[in-house]
């Protein structure tokens, strides 16, 4: 039972002291120095830039990535790493979707630590500087992926951004980018991962290192100081230290070359003899080489072929140049902190970058605004579009034209909702831009109903102003949702103005077209019901009167035979061609009935309607004037032209006793 116990503890204390041996001590920082966190001792980079060359043309390969090329080349290459006491390398890209567990474990084991970029091909624009949400997220998504690994050193948030005066105003927003990935790796619970900035030592030497640290928002300076510098050759290495650790002898914080391994000659392989120099000082942290892969420069320590490896002659001079160095280091313990003056920060004509910074980055004040809106930028609309959209816009004079969403890093001016991202500026600019009409004619534009009941959004919105130019200190604690679209009355405003809601558009439109086909479909019916009584009425007087019995090969309703033709009177002199169903001839009637054919005129039946089943057809000799009326036959008796008891007749030879010829004006058509 002893022994069995023995063996227990034992096998624990050989799994505790494996998980020990495989998670290293973080690194921290203190003053200008690295140093490790439990033991003290100072950390010293001797790092590598380990970044392998594009997959294809648009797409970066992630060298610590799960994928099995990048976790087999991963293992393939930290003894050879090791081999030239690497203790660092940098990697310039990661996908955030992929796990990385595989490969910064066997990294920590070797105690290589690692150095990320944060931007890729969302970054700060050097001419067109901007801070926003797009860019944030893209960037804390990479610290999501890295940070609960103790050997991630840090990350870059930024490199070269800044390299003359003329874009020197891009330095703010660079700081408001360290400021706001502090604030959420202390929101997230991380621990203090460094954040740093690269610079180019041969472009704007000074001003932006101090612009850097400047000021009194210590959240906002970065924390680490790269500069990339390949002039540092054989025969400029000793002056260029020189100036080198003069100016950076005071600096508030850490400082190293983030790049270095110049060429004295094209084609020749470096020497490396700036390497004691790096680490022959008191002032630098040490130093990157470049690279270890291959390059279109050959500046590679190694190449590859298939997946075998092959040393360079760059690889031999820098592993026995880094076997040479007896770095100067000290102690946490041991070291005071000297350099505790922030430095001012830079003014005049040569550097313009202000104080004052963007605004914080806040998701919540953005969907207030949204919520506030009556125009929007439709939701699907891609990020590519809604910039041209945003550049049409806002382009002619930002300023003016879109208060609430134009930056400007020389003057220190932000709008409230430039940090937002690219479709929720848009919206903004296309709300406050739109008058009534160009919301609702712009396709890349939806009209939606504001919510202004949101409580925590109110106090956003009155520090923003109407045209967005305030600033928003005030920030929403609890979540915030924007729903679009939710349209409940007819009409909205859009800028000052009432507009139709899209809903409101949308039942006018199936309305009308409701309507339409009612109307189409009553005048068929109508028409259709009046050639249906004019048909019945027309075979009642023909089987009242016994004009003659129907043949088979009669058209129905038609008078004088089933080919149509006119029957005329024996005495046709001066009588016209008398047509089927033409009433003209009939005798006169009394005034009443007269009246009441002129009362009926005035319904359904009245002049102008057209009856398509009876329409007339005229003879060549048809001289009769006044309107054309189509109605059915009159079934009206002619008292004038017989006794009263005589029977009717209506034989043709009985027509001649019509005469005087007298028209009869019609009789209105009865409705069934």
């Amino acid at each position: 039972m002893a022994a069995g116990l023995r063996s227990l503890l034992v096998w624990v204390a050989i799994v505790f002291a494996a998980l020990v041996a495989a998670d290293v001590d973080p690194v921290v920082i203190k003053g200008s120095h690295f140093f490790y966190q439990t033991n003290g001792s100072e950390f010293i980079i001797r790092g590598v830039t380990y970044q392998p060359s594009n997959s294809s043309a648009n797409e970066q390969a992630d060298p610590l990535g799960n994928l099995a090329a990048s976790v087999s080349d991963c293992m393939r290459d930290i003894p050879l790493l090791t081999q030239l006491t690497t203790n660092v390398i940098r990697v310039s890209y990661i996908d955030p979707t992929q796990d990385h567990t595989s490969c910064m474990d066997q990294l920590q084991q070797a105690g290589i630590y690692v150095l990320v970029d944060l931007p890729t091909n969302l970054t700060i624009n050097s001419t067109d500087p901007t801070w926003n949400l797009d860019i944030y997220n893209s960037w804390t998504q990479r610290i999501d992926a890295l940070a609960k690994f103790n050997n991630t050193l840090g990350f870059f948030a930024g490199n070269d951004i800044v390299t003359n005066s003329s874009n020197s105003a891009a330095a703010a927003f660079v700081k408001a980018a360290v400021r706001d990935l502090k604030a959420y790796m202390i929101s997230s619970n991380y621990r203090k991962i460094p954040i740093g900035y690269e610079i180019n030592a041969t472009e704007y030497y000074d001003s932006v290192p101090l612009y850097m640290t400047c000021g009194g928002n210590a959240s906002a300076a970065i924390d680490f100081l790269g500069i990339s510098d390949f002039n540092l050759c054989s025969n400029n290495t000793s002056s260029s230290f020189e100036a080198l650790t003069d100016f950076y002898g005071s600096y508030p914080a850490p400082v190293f070359l983030a790049d270095y391994g110049c060429r004295d000659a094209a084609g020749e392989p470096r020497q490396f003899e700036e390497v004691q120099y790096i680490y022959g000082n008191n002032v630098t942290s040490g130093g990157i080489v470049y690279e270890y892969f291959p390059d279109d420069e050959n500046y590679g320590l190694v190449s590859t072929s298939g997946s075998s490896i092959i040393r360079s002659p760059d690889f031999t001079s820098y592993s026995s140049q880094i076997a040479k160095i007896t770095p100067h280091s000290t102690f946490s313990s041991n070291y005071t902190v000297t350099n505790t003056i922030t430095p001012s920060c830079p003014t005049g004509a040569s550097f313009s970058a202000s104080p004052t910074l963007p605004p914080v980055v806040n998701q919540n004040v953005c969907l207030c605004m949204m919520n506030s809106l009556s125009c929007a930028a439709t939701p699907e609309l891609d990020s590519a579009t809604a910039l041209l959209a945003y550049q049409d816009l806002c382009g002619g004079d930002p300023a003016d034209y879109c208060p609430g969403v134009y930056v400007n890093g020389a003057t220190g001016t932000y709008g409230a909702f430039s940090m937002c991202n690219i479709n929720e500026r848009l919206s903004w600019a296309m709300n406050y831009t739109y008058d009534s009409s160009q919301c609702g004619n712009d396709a890349n534009a939806t009209i939606q109903e504001p919510n202004n009941t949101i409580a925590q959004c109110s106090e956003v919105m009155a520090e923003a102003g109407y045209d967005g130019a305030g600033t928003v200190t005030t920030f929403p604690t609890g979540p915030i949702d924007y729903t679009p679209m939710q349209e409940a009355s007819a009409t909205i405003e859009v800028n000052g103005y009432s507009v139709l809601s899209q809903g409101a558009i949308a039942g006018i439109t199936i309305g009308s077209i409701i309507v339409l086909a009612l109307i189409v479909a009553g005048a068929v019916w109508f028409f259709c019901k009046r050639g249906y009584c004019a048909r019945k009425r027309r075979s009642m007087y023909q089987n009242a009167e016994s004009i003659g019995s129907e043949s088979p090969d009669q058209t129905r309703g038609r008078r004088g035979g089933g080919d149509g033709t006119s029957f005329l009177s024996d005495d046709s002199t001066g009588m016209v061609e008398m047509q089927p169903g033409d009433e003209r001839y009939l005798g006169s009637r009394s005034n009443t009935e007269v009246q009441s054919s002129r009362d009926e005129g005035s319904g359904p039946g009245s002049v102008g309607e057209v009856s398509i089943p009876h329409q007339r057809q005229h003879g060549p000799t048809s001289q009769h004037s006044g309107p054309e009326l189509v109605t059915p036959i009159s079934t009206k008796e002619l008292p004038a032209f017989r006794r009263q008891d005589q029977p009717e007749e209506k034989s043709l030879a009985s027509m001649k006793f019509l005469s005087p010829v007298a028209q009869v004006l019609p009789v209105q058509a009865e409705e069934n």
